[in-house]
């Protein structure tokens, strides 16, 4: 099957979805559009984490038991670093560090985020298109009941998520501009697939920018979503939470609320295809768990019937 297939993704799920496809259809058909809404500079060093956690599983270096980060990776800069009394709270592998630094000296030297990523890319003989969605980093906040408001990072690493989320707060959407072919690769694809991802923080961020949105619009393509949920929970992450705080609804039911309007079809397992039986969606039978290369490949068949 040969189709012009881009994937909107953020995460671990994400980058579990990401590599499904990857796996399973051709290279040059795909293109993988990154959420930036927790992206940020620490120490000085511009950091991605979600792209990153993209790159590394379609690369294959990605540390499988976590889900993120470089396996066989090193922590000699990080215990200096707390050694030395700078801020130690978000982890930076070795060769994590060496990524970021050449990331922000390409971009001190005016290195477009295009341009960087396809080097980035080679570099670990990826030969798909991964972009992050925008130029600038989405500034993703979350209105907590113990805390107020807090950065994305402040929440999900500071404080471990351990916070009631009232809203997420979207605080430049308007104002980034599309990473060069985002909005071409969204409005041009013959299907356009909403990752397994958390929908609030990975995937809404990037919704929320004005010109994503009309690429979304203006694309005729097939629109699915991959539901992040199996057995009515999340696989991992603060998912169940939010749904509690920001969803009228429960589980999946929650989960094609928010798509609707949005794609035309969500895909979740067969077993739970009667709990979205009120939604307007289209609903098909889906392998969602992608944690092994066979599972991944039953997503793939599934995703491709689902197609047809």
């Amino acid at each position: 099957m040969s189709l012009k297939i881009t994937m909107l993704c953020g995460g671990v799920g994400g980058a579990r979805g990401a590599l499904a496809l990857y796996e399973n259809f051709p290279h040059e058909d795909l293109t993988f559009i990154v959420n930036t809404g927790d992206d940020f500079q620490h120490l000085g060093l511009e950091i991605w984490p979600d792209w990153d956690t993209v790159v590394y599983h379609l690369g294959q270096v990605q540390e499988v038991s976590r889900g993120w980060g470089r396996r066989d990776e090193g922590v000699r800069v990080m215990e200096e670093l707390s050694r030395l009394g700078a801020p130690d709270w978000f982890h930076l592998g070795d060769r994590d560090v060496a990524l970021h630094l050449f990331r922000t000296y390409q971009r001190n030297e005016g290195v477009g985020k295009a341009s960087l990523c396809q080097a980035i890319c080679r570099r670990f003989t990826i030969t798909a298109r991964v972009l992050p969605a925008s130029e600038e980093s989405l500034q993703t906040g979350l209105l907590t009941e113990e805390f107020g408001e807090l950065s994305f990072q402040d929440y999900f690493v500071k404080k471990q998520c351990r916070a009631k989320v009232c809203e997420v707060l979207h605080k430049n959407a308007s104002q980034v501009k599309l990473t060069e072919g985002v909005y071409e690769a969204i409005a041009d694809c013959e299907v356009l697939l909403m990752a397994p991802s958390n929908p609030f923080l990975s995937l809404q961020p990037m919704l929320e920018i004005p010109l994503l949105w009309e690429a979304l619009e203006k694309c005729r393509g097939r629109k699915l979503a991959v539901s992040p949920l199996i057995g009515g929970r999340a696989v991992k992450g603060p998912l169940d939470s939010l749904i509690e705080t920001l969803s009228p609804l429960s589980g999946q039911a929650a989960v094609a609320q928010f798509w609707e309007g949005r794609v035309d079809t969500l895909l979740l397992p067969k077993d739970e295809i009667a709990d979205i039986e009120d939604s307007s969606l289209e609903a098909k039978p889906c392998h969602t768990w992608l944690k092994t290369p066979d599972d991944r490949q039953l997503f793939a068949r599934d995703f491709k019937e689902a197609l047809l």
